[in-house]
């Protein structure tokens, strides 16, 4: 989830289960805490965005970071509190420690219902677990969290700030376990209707698109190639299929081999979709895109990849580099969105989507 949910979200499980003991602080506390984990992409702003794909996510997500990290923020918070208050209280310092371990542990947990990818057993494994749930920022997830964080802020009484936070956290359980029947929903239905016409996919994945469960981005891969499409259960119809060949192509290969490419196979948990375009002199540049996240225009296959050129014998001419091709989210765009969410997909001028 975005940075801001994350720290909604941590506020309230603060709330929740310390706002008797340890009073509104807490709820400050978890606000910060909930943030916590996301400083790993300041690996970001140092290095280069293959870096991102490595560490964003990594360590920081781990459900080890919170029992191994959290007693020892704790403890800090505890001793910090003790001294302004001239005496130490080993009741507030547990409840300090419990508090850290649990919004350190519960933001890797949420994560993992979106589509990016979470390492949840760093370093142990680098194994990326995600369930394609819920989009990486919803406003009615955040809007109900925003409130029960006002009313535990706002109020000296924890009898009106411990169930609204707890009624908040029930209402966040409920809406992430019905987004992910959305998406295990999604899948059925592509799946009858490719093998109706004949495809069986090897694999099918729907991704949530902007704000909502219910419309979605469909990658299946097949045999013959991909096919992606867009369905909204709002406004149940056939789903628009896009077929993209993925031919074998020796030029693949040796691109497959470098360590870029490596390493995006290993962010997009293996989702990936190939294409080459030919290049001044003979050469040509092969695109590695991540399929999870895309329209269906010109970033039909993905909204970043890696592009690598090579030379006319298919030979690596220079180091991959990143590219991105995100849409403007702009006035016109969310019309058309909004318009393929309640209508269906074919509602729009051109199709419309995201992640």
């Amino acid at each position: 989830m975005d940075s801001v949910t994350q720290a909604l979200f941590g506020a309230t499980v603060a709330a929740a289960g310390f706002h008797r003991t340890l009073g509104r602080r807490a709820v400050a506390a978890g606000a910060v805490l909930g943030t916590v984990p996301d400083l790993d992409v300041a690996v970001g702003w140092v290095a280069d965005g293959f870096a991102n794909w490595r560490h964003h996510r990594g360590i920081t997500h781990s459900i080890l970071f919170g029992p191994v990290v959290g007693p020892f923020i704790g403890r800090a918070i505890a001793g910090w509190e003790a001294r302004r208050r001239g005496s130490a209280d080993p009741v507030r310092m547990r409840a300090w420690m419990w508090l850290c371990v649990l919004v350190l542990l519960t933001h890797p947990v949420i994560d993992v219902f979106t589509s990016y990818g979470t390492q949840l057993l760093a370093p142990l494994s680098d194994h990326r677990f995600a369930l394609n749930a819920m989009p990486i920022i919803d406003p009615i997830y955040s809007a109900v969290l925003l409130l029960a964080v006002l009313v535990a802020g706002f109020s000296r009484r924890s009898d009106r700030a411990v169930p609204a936070a707890a009624l908040a956290l029930l209402f966040i359980t409920g809406w992430t376990l019905h987004a992910w029947a959305q998406g295990e929903r999604t899948v059925q239905l592509a799946r009858a209707q490719l093998a109706g016409s004949g495809i069986t996919a090897t694999s099918i994945e729907a991704y949530p698109l902007l704000f909502q469960p219910w419309y979605r981005r469909i990658v299946a891969e097949a045999p013959d190639g991909l096919r992606i499409g867009r369905h909204s259960l709002l406004a149940p119809g056939p789903i628009p299929w896009t077929h993209v060949p993925q031919e074998p192509d020796p030029r693949f290969s040796t691109v497959a081999a470098l360590p870029e490419a490596r390493l995006l196979r290993w962010f997009a948990r293996g989702h990936l979709a190939w294409s080459v375009n030919p290049a001044p002199g003979g050469g040509s540049v092969v695109e590695v895109s991540d399929t999870r996240y895309g329209m269906a225009d010109s970033s039909l296959l993905g909204f970043w990849g890696i592009r690598v050129p090579l030379d006319a014998g298919g030979r690596v001419l220079g180091r991959a580099e990143i590219f991105t091709r995100r849409p403007a989210a702009d006035a016109a765009f969310l019309g058309r969105f909004w318009r393929e969410l309640t209508q269906g997909p074919g509602s729009g001028r051109a199709p419309a989507g995201g992640g």
